[in-house]
């Protein structure tokens, strides 16, 4: 389908410098140094030993209240966790020790030779290589505008160090914090916190998903943030120049996107938005996921797909941060929120399966042990987390809140049950029972080709015929509801098979327009999480191609769009509703 493409410094004596951001690290090993001896020189004079030691911070910035802009004025200092710390020999540059902070910032480093000028280097990384579970993640710069940007994964990853200091005779105490770079209106300095805001974040969201599997491996993730990184253009332009749109993650790349630029948008802090784009990292990897991203907005009506992937991320943000609120703050110095959307409650109204608040209320609430009326009880995470990894996987259907439901349904006992089904109806959704969604009588309102969820189509030269509908959408996303329709194959025969996809309803000619104004069909298959083939070419009014071999009995889904209600070039004048005659016939 489409390419889719989160306080002030306390330092010893000798240290009294703020750290500063180093952003053309060049990346080495990072294990100690070596030193060797010509044969026959006498070995130098051994020092004695000491331990360096201390606490490693960085300055949070909280929101204001209802996520009007950062309160710079509460600024407070959070611990640095999980990161990697090195000890560097100051004459010569050679890393001495390599080790990680704890879960309180706290690190330590033995056997260091006493009377040698060292600094300290905070990487923004977190390494974890033993024990059960695994995860490697690096905060990285993306801005280049050199006329040979290296790839992404290779661009500056961001550290902070201390200034030189002294072992000393009986060892040294040596605190850091990574500050803001705040200078009470306006940013002055480095913005040293915030890759480490931003890794805190995903640390956070990590070792919540560790409390209930112990043995779960992550795979490498690089986040990617600048302070030009900006949400003011209207889509994706260029990763390279910071022209982002906004915070996102990049489906089957494992990177993540985050604002910067403190006139139009900064997320660092903003933990629920990273977490929500980490939670996107989680479904493509620990998951799946069918959606096809895309731009959307609080009550759009969405592809069922992506509402479920946008309603799961949020959620999944609350419950690992322990915060129902989700807050995107927006430009920094201004009292404009991008969003404040509470889990629990709020101004925003869920209608329905292709609504992602509904999806997040309906998560959420499964979880949250509160009663805020007509959510009594709670299943926990484990459940939630058990189907997310295991039977939405591998599920027949596309992944959306029925597979979600249907699966999680079976694993719950009979007072689970009752909970989950009170939730989807507090949530206008009839049918969750079924990974297809039969039954389900919510139409948004009454709007056509809303249902079925799934048409049903028989491999045998039969004709069904079925509309695709731009109603929902005003500027050619092509992902809200009724633009891509499913179909449900019951295939025969094992052989290959001719599909057949022809538009029916009239496409005038526009003039001074060229082939933008007729519709292009577009047909994407899968065997439940296996992508088998497409037809996606630009002929007009009709697309065929041939499958290769399908089997007898199983099942099939197929998405099926008009690329006209994405192309921004189709005239104004195209019509919304566009009707389709579909066949798969097995080939002679």
């Amino acid at each position: 389908m489409p390419q889719r493409s989160t306080h002030k410094p306390n330092f010893p004596q000798q240290s009294r410098a703020l750290p500063v951001v180093v952003l053309a690290l060049v990346l080495g090993a990072c294990g100690g140094g070596s030193e060797s001896f010509s044969s026959g020189a006498a070995a130098p004079e051994q020092k004695p030993k000491v331990a360096v030691t201390g606490t490693l911070n960085y300055e949070f910035v909280p929101p204001n209240p209802v996520c009007r802009g950062l309160d710079f004025a509460s600024t407070f200092p959070k611990p640095i966790r999980g990161a990697t710390v090195q000890l560097i020999d100051t004459g010569t540059g050679a890393v001495l020790a390599t080790g990680q902070s704890d879960a309180s910032g706290n690190y330590s480093f033995a056997n260091i030779d006493s009377e040698t000028m060292v600094r300290l280097r905070i990487r923004a990384e977190l390494k974890k290589t033993t024990g059960t579970s695994r995860w490697d993640v690096e905060v990285r710069d993306n801005y280049d505008l050199s006329a040979n940007p290296p790839a992404l994964g290779s661009r500056p990853l961001y550290v902070v160090e201390s200034t030189n200091f002294d072992t000393g005779s009986a060892g040294a105490v040596q605190n850091m914090t990574a500050t803001t770079g705040w200078g009470g209106a306006s940013y002055v300095g480095d913005r040293a916190a915030a890759p480490f805001a931003i890794l805190d974040s995903v640390y956070t969201a990590m070792t919540f998903i560790e409390s209930v599997d112990a043995d779960v491996f992550f795979p490498p993730l690089d986040v990617f943030w600048s302070v030009n990184n900006t949400s003011a253009t209207s889509s994706i332009t260029g990763t390279d120049t910071g022209e982002l749109g906004g915070s996102f993650y990049r489906i089957g790349e494992n990177s993540l996107f985050l604002v910067g630029e403190a006139a139009s948008d900064t997320d660092e802090f903003d933990d629920h938005v990273v977490v929500h784009e980490w939670s996107h990292y989680f479904e493509d990897n620990l998951s799946r996921t069918d959606s096809f991203g895309g731009p959307h907005s609080i009550g759009s009506l969405l592809d069922p797909r992506l509402a479920f992937g946008e309603g799961w991320a949020t959620a999944l943000a609350a419950i690992a941060l322990g915060d129902q609120l989700y807050c995107d703050t927006g430009p920094v110095g201004s009292e404009f929120n991008r969003l404040a959307l509470g889990a629990e409650s709020g101004s925003y109204d869920g209608s329905g399966w292709y609504d992602e608040v509904s999806v997040l209320r309906f998560i959420y609430d499964l979880f949250d042990s509160n009663d805020e009326g007509g959510d009594p009880g709670s299943i926990g995470f484990a459940p939630i987390y058990a189907v997310m990894t295991g039977p939405q996987v591998s599920t027949d259907a596309f992944t959306t809140i029925f597979s979600f439901a249907a699966e999680l349904r079976q694993t719950l006992d009979p007072a689970g049950q009752a909970l989950l089904d009170a939730q989807l109806a507090r949530e206008d959704m009839t049918a969750g029972f079924d990974i297809w969604g039969v039954g389900e009588a919510n139409t948004a309102g009454g709007a056509a080709d809303v249902i079925p969820i799934y048409a049903d189509l028989t491999a045998d030269g039969s004709i069904l015929p079925i509309c695709v509908n731009s109603q929902f959408d005003s500027g050619r996303d092509g992902n809200k509801l009724t633009e891509n329709r499913f179909l449900r194959i019951t295939v025969p025969l094992t052989d290959q098979y001719d599909v057949t996809m022809t538009t029916t309803t009239p496409t005038p000619v526009t003039p001074d327009v060229d082939d933008q104004d007729q519709s292009d069909p577009d047909i994407y298959l899968f065997r439940g999480p296996q992508f088998i083939d497409q037809g996606t070419s630009p002929d007009e009014n009709t697309e065929t191609f041939r499958t290769p071999i399908l089997q007898a009995g199983a099942t099939y889904i197929a998405a099926i769009e008009d690329w006209r209600f994405d192309d921004e070039l189709a005239p104004g004048s195209y019509p919304e509703r566009i009707c389709f005659e579909v066949s798969f016939a097995s080939t002679p």
